[in-house]
């Protein structure tokens, strides 16, 4: 058995062959994500329909630190590394959690390097299919903007 770390870019050829969820499923995971917590149902199936599904092998790599964010990946099954060499920083992230779409969303490099630990399976959202869906659905956008109001506080003073 090799030592040498897999790394494959976001490509179409590595989906599933075969769709392991629906749509509303895919959309439950993404309502699970804080950010779109405001989203309605409608909001949550759009993004769902442009969602694709993925499988990572143990060691292989998502992405790299300073890779351009082309896409983000919620966590279905199994356990994904964040880990950066300029930081000194680890984290384990499971299912239901997101990797990568701090990048997505700021057009900034990726601040950790993503190595599934285990059999991974995510939905993936490419980051230009994102930006389409935001600027052909302004709700979505104002969903986001709702969240991000409420978490600062700045709400309603009673």
């Amino acid at each position: 058995m090799s030592d040498e770390i897999s790394y494959f870019p976001l490509i179409p050829e590595r989906t599933s062959a075969k769709a392991r969820l629906t749509t509303l499923q895919k959309a439950e995971f993404i309502r699970g994500l804080d950010i779109f917590s405001e989203a309605s149902v409608e909001e949550l199936y759009r993004l769902a329909s442009i969602a694709q599904e993925l499988d990572f092998a143990p060691r292989q790599i998502l992405f790299r630190e300073d890779d351009i964010g082309d896409a983000f990946h919620i966590l279905v099954q199994g356990k994904v590394e964040l880990a950066s060499e300029k930081r000194n920083t680890r984290a384990v992230l499971g299912p239901g959690e997101a990797v990568g779409l701090y990048s997505v969303l700021t057009r900034e490099p990726r601040c950790a390097t993503a190595q599934a630990l285990e059999d991974t399976f995510t939905v993936f959202i490419g980051a230009e299919d994102l930006y389409s869906e935001l600027s052909n659905n302004p709700e979505i956008v104002a969903s986001i903007f709702k969240h991000f109001v409420k978490k600062i506080g700045m709400g309603p003073k009673d």
